[in-house]
């Protein structure tokens, strides 16, 4: 059995990353591309289904 050992005074140095509010109102959002992709997403997993079907 292996025993592992856990340091809780561990200190991180890594940077965390932040996010400005500025960087996310200047995003422009691309709502169709976003709505196509979906669509797609769901059309081609109904014709999988269809086609798994028609195999039984």
């Amino acid at each position: 059995m292996n025993t592992t050992i856990h340091n809780s005074d561990a200190v991180f140095t890594e940077d965390l990353h932040t996010i400005n509010w500025c960087d996310i109102e200047n995003t422009e959002s691309d709502h169709d591309n976003y709505l196509n992709e979906i669509e797609s997403f769901f059309r081609e997993d109904f014709e999988n289904d269809i086609l798994e079907e028609e195999d039984v």
